[in-house]
């Protein structure tokens, strides 16, 4: 078991003393030689140029070299009994202290102090090297035995002062470990700060010097300050009382904020909860804005949002845009969706639909939906028949396209680019219009192919398109453009309108007929192609770009018309116009003069103003689309208070009639020709079914049957 807590014992001191004899004994020193004395005597001289150069030598080489020097037999000895016998004391020492050296790192790794025996270990540790170590004189060997006994005395040393240090440190952590679980179970039961701060103080009793652990005060100080310095971006209240919370101390009443060498970490902590606070109110902030436009959002009132302002913790003032807060709500929404559809047993499509109405109803487009049917143009590929991954790819999102056209053409003209349009108009015409090869529904493939060759601009080459051919069909759509039939359409637009609608339809009906249709047809699925993919209002065709109206933006436009002309009468007059001329136009770019359109004369394109303001009279996406939500709730409503009421007539076998007043409808049986009243005391709620206490008079006119004459709606014998 290794030690994590334990340092390594300081390395022996070198002997000084040693070396200031091999000096003092340089005299006597012999000539050096290599375990192997030299005959002769040597000069004074030469016996200290000999220490000296031991001496170089000795201070140039680490512990291991000196080790390999020792173990080879390599040792600078000498003849002189006297010198030799400090050499010998040099190299014994400095191989201890290089065993030394090693053992401190075993000890550091791998030696057990809290089971091993440090005593033993370096003992054994000591006779199993000296063996083996090249160490054979006596003095060698007694000096490697002195340095070894001073270095176990330091470990033994040290391992005394780890015990006792381990046995303060866990007292130390006891106490904080009581202090906080205790202030952690106090806090989790929601006893209010100012009693916790309490029952943690009174525990000083226990922990302290007089208590069981024994801990002193200025240990147990740190360990409540560090207990509040955990709780204070938690529990800062609780941080905060945990400071000022009085107690006994030495010299009294006291408390950590009030003593002065705890002032910097007191007035830290203080700092920190302060900021837990404010980014908490901070957090709560967004969190009501979140909560606030999540309720929008569930009403169908998300597009309502306006911006929020607000100063956060720091006293800085802070805004959220309004589309920031109801992308986000959108995000939340799409994020819970999956739910939703397990809960409700959605189709996939009904998910699609559902989310696409929310985003919808919020102003704002569903990510999701538009990724799908973004790119499509640009996906596809001649070849793709070739590659059944790509073409899959992009079936996924001709399917996912065809799906939005058919559930919202409006999103869908706004969520596809022009290009992706005409690759669908292409397609649609392939898969609706043209027979494939074997006289049946052209194949996915085969319209895919098509659709590629057939949405890319037409270039009069004299060689895949004529001038001849171009100027048939320019002159074709022309002619018949002002007549009743299926171009009739182009009738009901401005001029100007019409002329850019007969444009757009030569140019499908020229790629078209590039493509091998005859130019008939061609010009007959291109103009089915324009009134399908065309968005308009009362004459005028409208260029939406990126912005998407409601569905029901023309009923909801003709109650915004209505109103203005109410309330405009003088408008009208000046004009010699009625509401039925009245039409729109977008403020120049849709997508960036915040989403407005005119009021024009339709017949003159001349702005109407606000008989009020003198200016022109605007009507913003935001207008449209909330007259519209208000439309379509109030449809549903009544569409659901009608199937209700219609549901339990029908189980009671009540039929309606017209109330005798001519106003609104009563319910008969018609076999006692009692009259009733249904009512929807709340919206979804249960109908309630009210006798109104009179009869039906008997309409001797009419034949009897089994029902007394009345004949239900839709019954056999309604059309008898």
């Amino acid at each position: 078991m290794q030690s994590d807590t334990y340092a390594p014992p300081p390395q022996p001191a070198k002997n000084e003393n040693l070396f200031r004899l091999a000096d003092a004994l340089g005299a006597f020193s012999g000539t050096i030689g290599n375990l192997v004395g030299v005959v002769g005597k040597s000069s004074k001289e030469d016996r200290a140029r000999e220490d000296a150069a031991f001496q170089m030598h000795i201070a140039g080489q680490t512990l291991a070299q000196t080790r390999k020097d020792i173990a080879d037999g390599k040792m600078m000895v000498t003849d002189d009994k006297i010198s030799n016998a400090a050499r010998q004391s040099i190299y014994g020492g400095k191989w201890a202290e290089g065993l030394a050296a090693d053992t401190d790192a075993e000890l550091q790794t791998s030696f057990d102090w809290d089971n091993g025996n440090p005593e033993e270990f370096l003992a054994k540790k000591f006779q199993e090297n000296i063996e083996k170590s090249g160490l054979t004189d006596p003095n060698a060997l007694a000096a490697a035995g002195k340095a070894w006994d001073g270095y176990k005395t330091a470990v033994l040393a040290k391992q005394q002062k780890y015990k006792v240090d381990r046995v303060n440190q866990s007292n130390t952590d006891s106490a904080f470990t009581y202090v906080n679980d205790n202030a952690t179970k106090l806090i989790a039961a929601g006893v209010e700060p100012g009693k916790v701060a309490a029952l943690l103080t009174n525990e000083r009793k226990t922990l302290g010097v007089k208590g069981s652990l024994g801990v002193n005060d200025e240990t147990l100080d740190q360990e409540y300050l560090n207990t509040a310095a955990r709780l204070a971006s938690t529990s800062p209240e609780y941080a905060v009382a945990l400071l000022d919370q009085e107690y006994d101390g030495r010299s009294g009443k006291t408390s950590l904020s009030a003593q002065r060498p705890y002032a910097d970490r007191v007035l830290q902590i203080k700092a920190e909860a302060a900021k837990a606070i404010g980014l908490r109110q901070d957090k709560a902030q967004q969190d009501e804005i979140d909560h606030q436009a999540d309720t929008l959002l569930s009403d169908g009132k998300l597009d309502r949002v306006t911006d929020v302002t607000w100063y956060d913790h720091n006293h800085e003032q802070k805004t959220k845009p309004a589309e920031t807060i109801k992308k986000e709500a959108m995000n939340r929404y799409l994020d819970r969706s999956q739910q939703i559809a397990s809960v409700n047993k959605e189709t996939p499509d009904q998910t699609m639909a559902r989310e696409l109405r929310v985003s919808q109803q919020s102003g704002l487009d569903h990510p999701g939906l538009k990724a799908i049917v973004t790119g499509i143009a640009q996906a596809a590929s001649i070849d793709m028949s070739q590659n059944p991954d790509a073409m899959s790819r992009v079936m996924d999102k001709v399917k996912m396209a065809r799906w939005l056209m058919n559930t919202s053409k409006n999103t869908y003209m706004a969520y596809l680019s022009e290009p992706d349009r005409d690759f669908m108009e292409s397609f649609m015409i392939a898969k609706d219009e043209l027979p494939g090869k074997d006289g049946r529904q052209m194949s996915d493939a085969g319209a895919l192919e098509f659709a590629t060759r057939t949405s890319q601009p037409v270039q009069v080459d004299g060689l895949n398109f004529t001038k001849a051919q171009n100027d048939a069909i320019d002159q074709s759509v022309k002619s018949i453009g002002t007549k009743d039939g299926f171009l009739g359409f182009f009738t009901t637009l401005t001029p100007t309108n019409s002329a850019a609608a007969q444009q757009r339809v030569a140019s499908i009906a020229k790629r078209l007929v590039r493509g091998g249709l005859d130019q008939d047809k061609a010009i007959e699925v291109a103009a089915d192609s324009v009134k399908r993919n065309s968005i308009t209002y009362n004459g005028t065709l409208l260029s939406l770009g990126k912005v998407a109206l409601p569905d029901n933006y023309k009923e909801a436009l003709d109650g915004i018309i209505g109103d203005f002309a109410t309330e405009n009468p003088g408008v009208l007059k000046d004009h010699d116009i009625g509401a039925g001329d009245i039409s729109i136009i977008p403020a120049q770019d849709i997508n960036k003069s915040g989403g407005r359109f005119m009021l024009t004369d339709k017949n003159t394109g001349v702005p109407l103003m606000d008989d009020k303001s003198g200016e022109p009279y605007y009507v913003t996406i935001g207008t449209i689309r909330s007259r519209g939500n208000s439309m379509k709730a109030t449809t549903d409503a009544k569409a659901a208070q009608d199937i209700s009421i219609r549901g339990v007539a029908k189980t009671r076998g009540l039929v309606p009639v017209q109330s005798e007043d001519g106003n609104g409808t009563v319910w008969v049986d018609p076999k006692t020709r009692e009259h009733f009243d249904i009512t929807l005391p709340t919206p979804g709620g249960k109908p309630q079914v009210k006798k109104l206490g009179r009869r039906a008079p008997v309409d001797r006119t009419k034949p009897l049957y089994d029902d007394n004459g009345f004949m239900p709606p839709l019954s056999p014998r309604a059309s008898n």
